[in-house]
């Protein structure tokens, strides 16, 4: 990179930054004014936990063993706020050359990569809403499909264009090419979800012919999913204004779920969880030979080797374990082995740039996890980002993860 190249990024950085600052410390200070002194500690603890996580992945190049780990939107607010022991984290590419870590995230300071500045968007959203969340809405739409219906699922699309490159348009793009009668986002709108966001950022989703769905996640939250609510009556009218959903027909039942509008704020809405409204509607579902189950938050650790949170909530809801789940909120392209009558997938991997999930090699859990690099220049690091499409026929389906390319990445008949 030449001298004057690197000095226009560095003064890019210095103006965000100082941006953020500013809405940070004022967020901050409404915050502290407004929470008992508990409330306050407990978030100055999290803040240094995301600051201590960061330097540490940065000298030994994963997470710690003996700790959580916690959200990484937090990384950057100690030293911002100069709270605490916060020594100055990386903040450009020059200081931190990116490296993939074995989960597939990308560690650097570049757009959508974890030091990248931006996150503290979330964060700020996360301060100024965590007492102020829209209304919660309970009144599901239930759309009846055809016997033969195709869907296109994806996941944590909202990114938009970025920079000069635009995988979500490329996704897109593809997922158009599928002429499916339903088009899912498995949610996350980025940085924080919020009203302009979800305009911008959603611009372009490829809308199915019979309709499109999207689901409530961690960053819809940050900002109380106010502009989530608004964007379903904006652009996805068949949602009825209601983060849940079920489709049908005679063979099958599909559930779309929020699963993020009642988790645990103090973790920043990370794991999945149910609120008894959503309960109550799911036992009352109608009975099918087929269960599929749709939601942001996974029911299986990256692994798959064991339950989230989510999963026996979800399970004794319906009153079975799904035939199917897909899920996001991981960046990734993973197909699961079939664990307890459950073909679990993730298709997280719709925009956000990630490398090869080293930690899935040789794992017999794992039926397929991307690793077909996407020749970005920009991102020398990236593996393709994609879809899933899935073709219901009676009981029987087709599913198919489809890269940005065009490629059938894995495709499976049962």
């Amino acid at each position: 990179m030449n001298l004057p190249h690197l000095e226009h990024e560095l003064a890019k950085i210095f103006v965000r930054l100082n941006g953020l600052k500013a809405r940070l410390e004022l967020s901050w200070k409404k915050l502290v004014s407004d929470i008992e002194p508990e409330e306050f500690r407990a978030i100055q603890d999290l803040l240094q936990r995301g600051h201590d996580q960061a330097q540490y992945v940065i000298e030994h190049g994963d997470l710690p063993n003996d700790r959580p780990a916690v959200p990484w939107e937090l990384s950057h607010g100690l030293s911002i706020l100069h709270l605490g022991s916060a020594s100055p984290l990386p903040k450009s590419e020059q200081e931190l050359p990116t490296q993939v870590l074995k989960d597939g995230t990308l560690l650097g300071c570049r757009k959508w990569e974890l030091l990248d500045l931006l996150w503290s968007e979330a964060l700020i959203k996360w301060i100024e809403n965590l007492r102020h969340h829209a209304p919660f809405a309970t009144t599901p739409a239930l759309v009846k499909m055809e016997r033969e219906v195709v869907l296109a699922i994806a996941g944590d699309w909202g990114t938009g264009p970025f920079d000069s490159h635009a995988p979500a348009v490329s996704v897109a793009n593809q997922m158009q090419l599928a002429e499916a009668d339903f088009s899912i986002h498995l949610g996350d709108v980025y940085y924080a979800g919020t009203g302009s966001q979800e305009n911008v950022d959603m611009r372009g989703w490829p809308h199915g012919k019979f309709g499109s769905f999207t689901l409530n996640s961690n960053h819809e939250m940050y900002s109380g999913a106010h502009g989530y609510f608004a964007e379903l009556k904006a652009r996805f009218p068949v949602q009825n204004g209601t983060s849940y959903f079920a489709l049908y027909n005679d063979d099958w039942l599909i559930v779309g779920l929020d699963s993020a509008y009642a988790s645990d704020a103090m973790n920043l809405y990370m794991d999945g969880a149910l609120n008894e409204a959503q309960i109550q509607w799911m036992q009352g579902l109608p009975k099918r030979k087929k269960l599929m189950v749709l939601s942001h938050h996974q029911g299986f650790d990256i692994g798959g080797q064991h339950q989230t949170a989510l999963y026996q909530p979800v399970c004794d809801a319906l009153g079975r374990v799904p035939d199917y789940w897909y899920w996001g909120h991981l960046h990734n392209g993973i197909v699961y082995a079939e664990q307890g009558g459950l073909k679990a997938r993730c298709a997280g991997h719709g925009a956000i740039p990630y490398g090869v999930t080293s930690e899935l090699d040789g794992n017999e859990r794992v039926l397929f996890s991307e690793s077909k690099n996407a020749m970005d220049d920009e991102y020398p690091e990236r593996v393709l980002n994609g879809y899933a499409r899935v073709r219901l026929s009676g009981e029987e389906i087709i599913e198919e993860f489809i890269g940005e390319d065009g490629s059938v990445r894995w495709s499976s008949h049962g």
